[in-house]
């Protein structure tokens, strides 16, 4: 995994959403050095549920009048995967697991307040030619380039937008990191705890709940794009609205399987996860001093 996986690393609590590489940017211009974008990130990586809708209602007051500027409508909106779950529920890492597991499956057709399901725009896109939405999007990209680049990464954030120069600078970074004797041994002991308990190391376990899942997320998925399409709002439909009873039954099975599991391997996870942290801050301060 590469930047900015830290998000999912140390200060995401949950497997919820897992990490993926970082993006290319696509216009990679007078890229500001990574280590200080790592450096706000990172920063950014505990706060709490008001801050994060803060600054979303920050950059989309900037996406409005970017967009007016070009003679573009922009509704603006929070996609509900921009605030992390635990963080809107306003839970520590060990109430999150408690009550909800990883994330999985217990938090299907949960909606953090202040975000929505479906884009606005996309009515208003429909509408328009393919040259049209081309123009649109394009637009929008250069002005969420823009407000990155004003008002710094999004908070809790699991992917940063970087040039070929700032993923090769992060990368190295994080090599570093994952080289230093308290990771690696920090990473041994969690293999051990989790063996102990009679369970793999590996991302198995969450890839067959995910899976397990599959079929209530995406029957889920499909009643809130009919509820859009019918023009109903979809923000308060809930699992008991789309499946049946049993249903609903095979799915608590799954919710008490991954609360079950999560309670043992949680706590195996979390020091290897502070660890992290502290030594990514440590090799971050010597990249910003430049030192690595």
């Amino acid at each position: 995994m590469k930047a900015f996986r830290l998000a999912c690393v140390a200060l995401a609590a949950t497997v919820v959403a897992g990490c993926s590489s970082a993006e290319p940017a696509t216009d990679s211009g007078a890229a500001k050095p990574v280590e200080e974008v790592m450096a706000q990130a990172l920063d950014r990586g505990d706060d709490n549920r008001d801050e994060t809708l803060a600054y979303w209602d920050q950059v989309n007051s900037a996406l409005v009048g970017c967009m007016k500027a070009e003679g573009y409508d922009y509704q603006p909106f929070i996609d509900q995967w921009a605030v992390d779950r635990r963080i809107a529920l306003g839970l520590s890492r060990e109430q999150f697991v408690r009550q909800y597991g990883y994330g999985l499956t217990t938090l299907i057709d949960y909606l953090p307040p202040g975000t929505r399901r479906v884009d606005p725009n996309r009515r208003a896109l429909a509408g328009m030619t393919s040259e049209q939405v081309g123009g649109w999007r394009g637009r929008l990209e250069r002005c969420r380039r823009e407000a990155e680049e004003r008002f710094g990464p999004a908070p809790n954030v699991a992917n940063l937008r970087l040039s070929p120069e700032q993923s090769a600078r992060s990368d190295r970074i994080y090599g570093a990191v994952d080289a230093d004797p308290r990771v690696v041994r920090a990473g041994e002991v969690r293999r051990t705890c989790l063996e102990e308990k009679g369970f793999d190391s590996g991302d198995a376990r969450s890839l067959r709940l995910a899976k397990a899942a599959e079929k209530f997320r995406d029957g889920f998925e499909r009643a809130v794009a009919e509820a859009d399409e019918a023009g109903r709002d979809s923000a308060a439909l809930r699992l008991s609205d789309v499946f049946s009873g049993t249903e609903l039954g095979e799915l608590k099975r799954l919710q008490e399987r991954e609360i079950a599991e999560a309670r043992q391997t949680e706590p195996c996870q979390w020091p290897y996860d502070d660890l992290y942290k502290q030594v990514y801050r440590e090799y971050l301060d010597k990249a910003l001093a430049g030192e690595l």
